[in-house]
């Protein structure tokens, strides 16, 4: 299963090698793999502790479902050193995100704590403002269990609160979107407030208000002052003051603590090869990344039969677009053990020449197919097989299915722009266009600039006849502007305009919807589907219980859900819709907090 974290749990020579002498054990759950020296003892404790953070997330959020697009490994190590550099917590790589901890150090627990829920918030929440995201990552890295209870909402160790004079408005810190222009100090300051705001948001059920003030804010554009007013019915001074006194008495809120059966948690023994290959991998993308690659190039030759080396090489030599070594180690990895779900996506990716954003080839889908579904056979959840999937799919013009495809990757991976952009193209090739003007300028508003600069390109175009003129140039065909064309060039296509023109003439005009685009946030009662692809919403909202009809549920635009679920019930969501009559309307888009 790809959606899980790993945890890697070491006894360390030093910081940065490891020690290979003992035998290594793993232990694997629901949503994570652990690794211990010696013993599975450490790997069964830290695959508890990390299982119930996942499961207080979900409590705080509401959520039943946690996925994770990239695997994140959390290595936790015995050194019983000072803390480790916080920059040195979290490393990132496209195949793996580590996370390092000190069990020897219980406050190195609290960073490795806070990244483990900055990675889960990543995973399972649309995008959101800095603060939201620093201040759920502090809130849960202050969590503490203690025996048969969780603790929330103390202050995380070694946060200090901002003093009057260096306490930061509110509506400043809505408006802070690059951190990185930050001083230490002004960061830290951030930091505590972020923490702040977002302990008084849940210890005051306002959770959901802040989902609908973000969305409003990321996802149309609105002022964060207008907004404010909006969704807690106060100005961000008034909201200052209420944080800011919420802050006189500390108190912090207890709970039984997740129940984990810890009984159920598979464990194995792990090869000093595989080991290594985890240990090398912390460094394959870094600064010392050709170091690493020779490295582990030697390191395969003298350990042929280990898929771990194999499966690393891979991903090395495919991000560096060298797809012929690439797909040797692909192949090789495949032979030895077919079982993981990346190397079939990889090798789908390597016949797309490598690129995993758009087609590449021709017949994509009938080249693909076969290694994408054999990925998601063994990863329902591989957003980025399912991304790949739809767009060869899409460019076979199959698109009910490149839709379905497409809207899963997006609800899999809520903060990649990209994927929210071809599902606006698949809407857009549905006949959706208000469905995929909604989902471009989503797309538009994220920080990837490249794909803000497609997105607009795409907004510009969208619903208008285009000729490929780069396909063209591309199989050596130029225009003529002095050729005087006629709609018989192509006889096929213009008996078939005749026959939709005569079948129009016959038809009743329709009536050009000139509705405009409504929205409200509130709480979905209950969901009537029908024995078709219909659906009504009921839906309660300002005192009032609207009815929201929903025209095909299978195509419904969503943001914060997988797919449409009939048993909705008592769901916070922001909605988009047409008015159609007094507490009625037609759904646009959806999204739920």
């Amino acid at each position: 299963m790809r959606a899980r974290i790993c945890l890697l749990i070491a006894v360390l020579l030093t910081a940065t090698s490891m020690s290979l002498a003992q035998q290594w054990f793993s232990v694997q759950t629901d949503h994570l793999i652990s690794y211990s020296e010696g013993n599975d003892h450490g790997a069964r404790d830290a695959a508890q502790r990390s299982e119930q953070l996942i499961a207080v997330f979900g409590q705080v959020f509401h959520r039943k479902d946690i996925t994770f697009a990239t695997p994140p490994r959390v290595r936790a190590v015995r050194l019983g050193m000072p803390a480790i550099p916080n920059e040195n917590v979290l490393v990132r790589t496209p195949a793996e995100d580590f996370i390092t901890v000190d069990l020897a150090q219980p406050e190195s627990w609290a960073q490795a704590a806070k990244s483990i829920s900055a990675l889960t918030l990543e995973n399972n929440y649309p995008r959101a403002q800095p603060w939201f995201d620093f201040g759920i990552a502090n809130y849960l890295g202050g969590v503490k269990f203690t025996g048969e209870e969780v603790e929330l909402g103390a202050l995380p160790p070694g946060m200090v609160l901002p003093q009057a004079g260096q306490w930061i408005p509110l509506a400043k810190l809505f408006q802070t979107n690059d951190v990185s222009q930050l001083t230490v100090a002004q960061r830290e300051n951030f930091e505590a407030e972020s923490w702040a705001l977002v302990r008084w948001l849940i210890d005051n059920s306002r959770l959901a208000q802040a989902g609908a003030y973000l969305n409003a804010v990321q996802s149309r554009g609105a002022t964060p002052e207008r907004v404010l007013n909006e969704a807690f019915s106060m100005s961000s001074a008034e909201l200052d003051s209420e944080v800011r006194q919420s802050l006189a008495k500390l108190t912090t809120t207890k709970m039984p603590a997740p129940r984990i059966e810890g009984i159920l948690f598979k464990s194995r023994k792990v090869s000093t090869a595989d080991v290594h290959v985890l240990q090398a991998s912390l460094s394959l993308y870094g600064p010392d990344s050709d170091r690493t690659l020779k490295e582990l190039v030697a390191f395969m030759r003298q350990n042929q039969e280990n898929a771990a080396v194999h499966r690393a090489l891979a991903w090395a030599f495919l991000l560096r677009n060298d797809l012929d070594n690439a797909v040797e180690h692909i192949r090789r990895a495949l032979a030895l053990d077919d079982s993981d779900p990346s190397m079939h996506y990889l090798y789908a990716r390597w016949v797309n020449q490598g690129d995993e954003n758009q087609i590449r080839i021709q017949s994509a889908e009938a080249r693909m197919n076969t290694e994408l579904k054999a990925a998601l056979k063994r990863d329902p959840n591989y957003a980025a097989a399912l991304e790949l999937l739809g767009l060869a799919q899409l460019s076979g013009e199959d698109t009910k299915p490149a839709l379905a495809n497409l809207q899963r990757a997006s609800a899999l991976r809520p903060r990649n722009s990209r994927y929210y952009l071809n599902a606006a193209r698949a809407q857009e090739a549905s006949g959706n266009l208000d469905a995929a003007r909604n989902l471009a300028t989503y797309a538009r508003s994220g920080a990837d600039v490249s794909v803000s600069a497609d997105a607009l390109e795409f907004l510009n175009q969208l619903g208008k006849q285009r000729k490929q003129r780069q396909e063209w140039a591309a199989m050596g065909i130029h225009t003529d502007t002095n050729v005087q064309h006629t709609k018989y060039d192509n006889l096929q296509e213009a008996i078939e305009a005749d026959e939709k023109a005569e079948a129009k003439a016959k038809a009743p005009e329709p009536t050009a919807d000139n509705r405009k685009t409504e929205f409200m946030k509130g709480r979905i009662v209950s969901v009537e589907c029908g024995s078709d692809a219909g659906a009504t919403l009921k839906v309660s909202s300002g005192g009032s219980t609207w009815r929201i009809q929903v025209a095909d549920r299978n195509a419904a635009v969503l943001i914060g859900a997988e797919h449409f679920d009939c048993n909705w019930h008592n769901a916070v969501a922001s909605i988009n819709y047409k008015q159609k009559g007094s507490l009625q309307g037609e759904l646009i888009s959806l999204e739920i907090h």
